[in-house]
């Protein structure tokens, strides 16, 4: 019964993502995403349509959690990072922060059911010149959401440097999340059809925030992200230890 449950929540976000395209692929054509209220508009729609997403997942038993705390995070030109544990983690997040920003991998430019809002939204695709805009996304006193290892957890965390460069280079604030879920699923190279029989806890917590503008500004910045990726892998570690 689960399983059933769970391929019928797949199949609704593939129709929810069908139904905003009707929304998005005229802006993408018409070029309108270029204009900060259409593509605020944009990430309004995929805030709404996930969050109904989201609120189905707990109707069908999938997942509890207490993601309604992500929505202390709209803080402008801050970057919010978090651990990637599963699938859904971003669907949590750009359903409570408004208006973020945020960094997505490449290979969705070819996923027809989430390309367009991505598209449309302004989100960020990590390509060749995914730093320049993540910097240039800040700048503007968007707020950044990003998972710094890169792709979901599988053993150990561990947070790559770039998302460090780009807080260093962009960001006033850093605000460090966790996300903690039991059981673990949809994690890296689980098939989705391979799920707990028992509802899925997920846990958030806003942890901590730095001044970016105050962290060892007297010192140059290749030291400065160095520094800030040893402390973040060092806390991530020791919190999930």
């Amino acid at each position: 019964m689960k399983v059933i449950s769970v391929g019928f929540l797949f199949f609704l976000f593939g129709f929810i993502c069908l139904i905003g395209n009707l929304i998005f692929t005229p802006i993408i054509l018409l070029n309108l995403q270029k204009f900060r209220l259409i593509k605020n508009f944009s990430r309004f729609s995929v805030r709404i349509s996930w969050n109904f997403f989201l609120k189905c997942t707990e109707i069908f038993g999938y997942q509890s959690s207490n993601y309604n705390i992500l929505q202390k995070l709209n803080k402008p030109n801050s970057m919010i990072i978090c651990n990637h544990p599963s699938l859904l983690d971003v669907v949590f997040f750009l359903a409570k922060v408004k208006n973020a920003n945020c960094i997505v991998k490449k290979e969705l430019k070819k996923n027809i059911f989430l390309y367009p809002a991505i598209k449309a939204s302004g989100y960020i695709l990590n390509d060749d010149s995914f730093l320049e805009n993540s910097i240039r996304s800040l700048k503007s006193g968007e707020s950044l959401i990003v998972f710094p290892e890169g792709t979901r957890t599988k053993d150990e965390i561990f947070m790559h440097k770039a998302a460090f460069f780009i807080a260093i280079k962009g960001a006033k604030n850093l605000i460090i999340t966790t996300l903690t879920m039991n059981p673990r699923s949809l994690k890296k190279g689980q098939k989705w059809y391979e799920t707990p029989k028992i509802k899925v806890k997920y846990n958030f917590k806003i942890d901590s925030e730095i001044d970016l503008e105050k962290f060892y500004a007297n010192k140059p910045d290749t030291l400065r992200v160095r520094i800030l990726t040893q402390e973040i892998n060092k806390f991530y570690k020791k919190e999930f230890k």
